[in-house]
């Protein structure tokens, strides 16, 4: 199947929601935000594969008459965010809150607001410009003139921003510069969206498959550098393909260099080869990754240290018979010696875990202890790191008041 096929057979329910959703506002309570929760207890909003559907589908089928829809769906990504996304942005919110900008209208500042005011990283992400489409000047006075609790929040945030001459940074032509820009990045026309937007669609919505076909096709268009590698590399494990994710890896570990940045490909490979149950593949790349660790003794303050040791003690519950799981464990124990904040990264937890399975009771009391002393090591890092920030911030005010 081409990817053209695949992209119309992926458009085709999304399509026939948003007609459903134009013609009966009923049929908007398919699209609201609806709180679940798994077996294990996490959040998610059983209708985004739904909502992102017919989010795509309106950015290729753009209709001044759907605008409240998207404000409609803009919200339930800003619930989404608010409920069940404690970090990061993703295309999906931006999405929603590009085709909402794209109208440019005023009373849609506030809305746009709450989006950038979710978390951290909708404050960085989430860009001032999507407040200021309606024009710059239009929505100051607009802002100005409204009793909005974080109207001079607002005001701060578009004023503030200076040009290193001292000239306002936003102005019309710099947000028609971020439009243009993201007419780019969300583009009308289904066929100019990379393959690899359409594999990262396809996953949204659990066709993995399809997902695969897309991410294929977008690498055999690619120069076979560590970027590409990574990315197919990244998105198979992702989908569960693990076989072709391993020889991919290998791939990558062929074409790297000495020491760190072959040391942790290697680590990336083991942790692949575990997941898919190849103990011995994975017993025999941390082998061959013992010899590419750096020898510098610097390298024991790192985290790829740590992830080193921990592979150790992940594979000993693998081990085909207690001899060699006997054998990682001291091996682990070993290269463990000298490392630095083991409470990081899990590696006394796995630890302790390998150790139960050997069934050691001395080591094992003696992993306690490591992890007794490790937690006050914690502790007392982190007081040291808030009594720093404390002295700092009364250092600087009081620099502040004695120049005042």
């Amino acid at each position: 199947m081409s990817p053209d096929d695949d992209q119309q057979r992926l458009l085709e329910a999304p399509r026939r929601n948003l007609a459903h959703a134009r013609r009966d506002e009923s049929a908007w309570a398919g699209l609201e935000f609806v709180l679940t929760r798994d077996e294990q207890g996490r959040a998610y909003d059983s209708n985004r594969a739904e909502r992102f559907g017919v989010l795509r589908a309106l950015q290729y089928d753009r209709r001044p008459q759907d605008l409240t829809l998207l404000r409609f769906l803009l919200r339930q990504e800003i619930t989404r965010y608010r409920e069940t996304v404690p970090w990061g942005l993703a295309s999906d919110l931006e999405l929603a809150g590009f085709l909402v900008a794209e109208h440019g209208r005023l009373e849609d500042v506030w809305l746009h607001w709450q989006a950038k005011e979710i978390s951290f990283d909708t404050a960085l992400g989430y860009r001032t410009h999507h407040l200021l489409t309606a024009g710059v000047e239009a929505t100051l006075q607009a802002v100005r003139s409204s009793s909005h609790p974080d109207r001079d929040r607002v005001l701060h945030k578009i004023t503030d921003a200076l040009n290193p001459d001292g000239t306002p940074h936003f102005t019309d032509a710099v947000v028609q510069e971020w439009l243009d820009a993201q007419r780019k990045r969300f583009p009308a026309d289904p066929a100019a969206e990379s393959l690899r937007t359409w594999a990262n669609h396809a996953a949204r919505v659990g066709e993995r498959e399809m997902s695969r076909r897309f991410l294929l096709a977008w690498a055999d268009q690619q120069p076979r550098t560590e970027h590409t590698l990574n990315t197919l590399q990244f998105h198979l494990a992702q989908l569960g393909f693990l076989t072709e994710a391993t020889e991919i890896q290998k791939e990558a570990v062929a074409a790297s260099g000495p020491g760190w940045a072959k040391a942790s490909k290697l680590l990336t490979l083991i942790e692949l080869q575990r997941t898919s149950g190849d103990f011995e593949g994975a017993w025999a790349t941390l082998r061959e990754c013992a010899d590419a660790m750096p020898s510098d003794p610097f390298w024991k303050n790192a985290g790829l240290w740590r992830h080193f040791v921990k592979a150790h003690f992940l594979l000993v519950p693998l081990a085909r018979d207690q001899a060699i799981a006997r054998t990682l464990l001291d091996e682990g124990d070993r290269q463990m010696r000298g490392v630095k904040r083991l409470w990081m990264d899990g590696v006394l937890d796995a630890a302790i875990i390998a150790i139960t399975h050997v069934g050691d009771s001395d080591m094992h009391d003696r992993y306690l202890a490591i992890k007794e002393a490790e937690t006050r090591a914690r502790d007392e890092e982190m007081k040291q790191a808030i009594s720093g920030t404390t002295d700092e911030n009364k250092s600087r005010d009081h620099g502040a008041s004695t120049s005042s």
